[in-house]
């Protein structure tokens, strides 16, 4: 009962670093948004290119009981993308379960280059640091 009352710290997104481009041409003063979804709570933030393209998000916490609740699944979706010219492009989109961010995630969070000429594609990332888990990831980055 006492695990209900106390508040945990669920890891919604690592720091992000990415460059949108198109063709290899910088997009510049474009925005882009990030969604991430825990239980029945969405948290959406957003943030500009630079001149080279260049843009990036903090790290992003909450604070919940949630996970002490033996009968909740924790997963969190998250979610980058960018409307241009009227289309919608992914850059990121994948779900996590548990609280801690999935360790193979963070490199290519840090890594985000999306040049919207490129198809999205669904990626297969395997999780050694959780029992080898299988994740997919959707998007039009390459890594």
């Amino acid at each position: 009962m006492l695990g209900m009352l106390k508040k945990h710290t669920v890891e919604l997104s690592p720091e992000v670093f990415g460059r949108l481009t198109n063709q290899g041409i910088p997009i510049k003063n474009q925005i882009i948004e990030r969604s991430l979804t825990y239980a029945d709570e969405e948290y959406i933030d957003s943030c500009e290119t630079d001149s080279n393209g260049e843009f990036s998000f903090n790290l992003k916490t909450i604070k919940s009981r949630l996970p002490g609740n033996v009968l909740h699944e924790p997963i969190v979706r998250q979610a980058i993308y960018v409307d241009f010219e009227g289309k919608n492009y992914l850059l990121w989109h994948a779900f996590q379960d548990g609280i801690e961010i999935i360790v193979e995630f963070q490199p290519k969070l840090k890594n985000l280059i999306a040049d919207i000429s490129t198809p999205e594609k669904d990626f297969r990332i395997t999780s050694q640091s959780n029992n080898n888990k299988s994740y997919k990831i959707f998007s039009i980055c390459n890594w």
